[in-house]
Order: C-alpha cells, then structure tokens, then sequence
C-alpha cells in the first residue's frame, strides 16, 4: 500500500511572480497578494512537506514551491 501524495498546485496568473522566503524550509507562497495581508511580502510558516504550488503564466512556469498548510489550504480553490 503506498502513501497518498496531495497533488502539485496549480495556479494561473497573468505574469511569473518568483518570491523565495529568506528562511530556510519557509513557506514560499505570495500571501500578501493572496491572502490580503498588510505589512507582509510572503508568508513565514515553515513550508509543510509534500505540500506544493506552481505558478504557470502563458509561457512559463515555474518549478514547485513549498508552502505550509494554510497557504495550500486556502489557494486550491482558485488552483486549475
């Protein structure tokens, strides 16, 4: 019996947004932009393993990010 795997995310924007957490294992998802928060460039929980976002524009996409829980939890609905 293998393990269940959550599914890579997938999210479309007009433009490729490439912001890395300075922390090491952080969180790497745009949660200022998503999120609505003020006086924040990014989300800074640690990222959760196995929990992964990728950002795809018309012509090009990045590799996987890692991100924590709730940012995954509350970017899937707007994911493809």
């Amino acid at each position: 019996m293998t393990g269940f795997e959550e599914p890579i995310l997938t999210l479309r924007l007009p433009v490729l947004l490439d912001w890395e957490q300075d922390r090491p294992g952080g969180c790497r998802c745009l949660c200022a932009i998503f999120h609505h928060r003020t006086g924040a460039t990014g989300c800074t929980t640690g990222a959760q393993p196995g929990l992964l976002l990728r950002v795809e524009t018309d012509t090009e996409t990045s590799g996987p990010l890692p991100v924590c829980i709730g940012c995954y939890t509350a970017l899937a609905p707007l994911c493809a």
